[in-house]
C-alpha cells in the first residue's frame, strides 16, 4: 500500500485489482474536546492521532507493537447510560467475535477495562481502513468503472459471507463499508444487526421500534405462524428497503441487497464527467412515513403522499409505483391502503438517471432495486452477474464455518446492567482467557 502522497498509482489488470491514489483518502477530524480525551489502554498500544467520533465514542489510530502494525482503537464511555445503546455494543462486539472474513472488519482485542465487574468506559481494537464509501464519495475524484465493479464485487463476496452465517447487516450505507486502496471493503458497524439463527425464538424487547398507532391493524392471519418479531426501524432512511419502510415483520436478506443496490447508484456518481456536486445518494428522502410522521398528520396517508421528499415518493418517481399484483403480496391491509394512496406512476427509470453507466451496471442496480423483495436479486445472483465475469474470484466467496451464528443474549426478554456486564465479561474473556488485568497507562492529550 503506498505511503499518503505517493500519488497515482497504475490501473492494474481487472484480473489482478486496482487501486486508488492515496492523495483521495481523507481522514475525518474531531473537535478539540474529543482530542483532549485520556485513553487508558495497555502499553502495547501506541496512540498516534484521533482519526473519528460518532455516536458511541472516539476512535483513534494507534500503533500494535505485538502485531506491528497500526490498529483502530475505539473509545465508548458511558456505557450504562442507555441499555439500548449498551446492547446495540454487545451485539456488535459478539458478531464480530464470531465473524471472520477478509471483507468484514476484524476485531482484534477488547483489553480488559478496570475494574471488570464495574467498568464505565471500554476499548475496542480493531482492523483499520484508509476510508469509508461516504468520505470517498466526497473527494474530488472520478472513479473508472473497473473501481467501482471492484469495489461492489468485494461488496457483495462480504455480504455474501453474512448471510451464510444467518446475519442481516440492516444497516448497509456508505459510511459502514470501509475501503482501501487496493479497493478492498470491509463491511463494519453490527450494532443494529440481527443473527437469525434461531430468530423464531427471539424477542427483541425494547430494541423493537414500537408500532405507530396509524399503522396497528392485525397480521395477516395466514403470516402469523412465521413472525420473526423483527424491528422495521433499522437502516439509515436513504437506503432503506420498501418492505422496512412499511413495517413488514417478516422480511428477508433481501433487504441488504436493496441497500447493496443504493450503494451501487452511488457510486456511480463518482464516474468520469460527473461533477462532485451532483452526486448524491439515490433516495435522498427527508421523511419516511409511518416511521417518521408529520406530527399534525400522524393518521393522514394521503398528506403524506403527496410530500416530494417522502421516502416512497422519491423511489417511486424513479422506479414507478408497484402493480396490485406486488400490493397484494404486502402482509398488512393497512400498508396496502397507504401504498394505493400513491399517485400512479411509471417511473423515469434506471436507465434516465444514470446516462454515463454501461448496460451491465444498469441491469445488476435494476434487478438489486426490485420493489417487491420476491422479485429482487439474490446475492448469489449479483455475484453471477456478467459485470463481475473479468474480476470474480469463486475463491473469495466463502461460508461461514460456523453456519448460523446464535447469540444467547438475544433470546432474553429484557437485558438489565447487571445481564448486560455478565455478557460483556463473557466476551472479553473470549479475548482474555487468563483475565488477568493487562498494564494500563495514561497516555498524554492527543494533539
Amino acid at each position: 500500500m503506498p505511503a499518503a502522497g505517493e500519488g497515482n498509482r497504475t490501473l492494474l489488470h481487472p484480473k489482478r485489482g486496482v487501486t486508488f491514489s492515496a492523495d483521495d483518502v481523507l481522514k475525518s477530524s474531531a473537535p478539540s474536546s474529543s482530542r483532549s480525551a485520556r485513553w487508558r489502554i495497555p502499553a502495547r498500544y501506541e496512540v498516534k492521532e484521533l482519526i473519528g467520533t460518532g455516536a458511541y465514542g472516539s476512535v483513534c489510530e494507534a500503533f500494535d507493537k505485538e502485531r506491528n502494525g497500526n490498529v483502530a482503537i475505539k473509545k465508548i464511555g458511558d456505557m450504562f447510560e442507555d441499555l439500548i445503546d449498551c446492547k446495540r455494543i454487545l451485539r456488535e462486539i459478539a458478531i464480530l467475535s464470531k465473524l471472520s472474513h477478509d471483507h468484514i472488519v476484524r476485531l482484534y482485542d477488547i483489553p480488559v477495562p478496570n475494574p471488570l465487574n464495574s467498568f464505565e468506559e471500554l476499548f475496542i481494537v480493531m482492523e483499520i481502513c484508509d476510508s469509508d464509501m461516504k468520505k470517498l464519495c466526497r473527494t474530488d475524484v472520478s472513479l473508472s468503472p473497473l473501481h467501482i465493479t471492484t469495489l461492489l464485487y468485494n461488496l457483495l463476496v462480504g455480504v455474501n459471507y453474512l448471510h451464510s452465517a444467518g446475519i442481516y447487516h440492516r444497516d448497509l450505507k456508505p459510511a459502514n463499508c470501509l475501503v482501501n486502496q487496493d479497493c478492498s471493503v470491509k463491511i463494519c458497524d453490527f450494532g443494529l444487526s440481527r443473527a437469525m439463527g434461531e430468530a423464531e425464538q427471539q424477542h427483541l424487547g425494547s430494541c423493537c421500534t414500537p408500532r405507530p398507532s396509524c399503522l396497528a391493524a392485525p397480521i395477516v392471519p395466514s403470516t402469523t405462524h412465521v413472525r420473526k418479531n423483527l424491528t422495521g426501524h433499522v437502516v439509515t432512511r436513504w437506503y432503506r428497503a420498501p418492505e422496512l419502510i412499511l413495517l413488514q415483520e417478516n422480511y428477508t436478506e433481501a433487504i441488504d441487497v436493496w441497500s447493496v443496490g443504493c450503494i451501487h447508484a452511488e457510486l456511480l456518481g463518482m464516474l468520469e464527467g460527473i461533477k462532485v456536486q451532483d452526486r448524491a445518494p439515490l433516495f435522498p428522502g427527508s421523511s419516511c412515513f409511518p416511521l417518521s410522521p408529520d406530527n399534525k398528520h400522524k393518521t393522514d396517508y394521503k398528506h403524506h403522499t403527496r410530500g416530494k421528499q417522502e421516502q416512497l415518493n422519491m423511489i417511486f418517481n424513479l422506479l414507478g409505483t408497484p402493480p396490485d399484483e406486488d400490493i397484494e403480496q404486502l402482509e398488512r391491509a393497512d400498508a396496502k391502503h397507504y401504498i394505493r394512496c400513491f399517485a400512479k406512476r411509471e417511473g423515469t427509470g434506471v436507465i434516465a438517471r444514470f446516462p454515463l453507466a454501461d448496460t451491465l451496471s444498469i441491469n445488476l442496480i435494476a434487478g438489486m432495486l426490485q420493489l417487491n423483495p420476491a422479485k429482487r436479486m439474490t446475492v448469489a445472483e449479483a455475484l453471477n452477474h456478467d459485470l463481475f465475469k473479468d474480476i470474480r474470484d469463486p475463491s473469495k466467496e466463502t461460508s461461514c464455518a460456523l453456519g448460523n451464528i446464535v447469540l444467547e443474549f438475544e433470546k432474553e426478554p429484557d437485558l438489565d446492567e447487571a445481564s448486560l456486564r455478565h455478557y460483556f465479561r463473557k466476551e472479553i474473556k473470549n479475548y482474555h482467557p487468563e483475565i488477568e488485568r493487562p498494564e494500563m497507562v495514561i497516555l498524554p492529550e492527543i494533539e
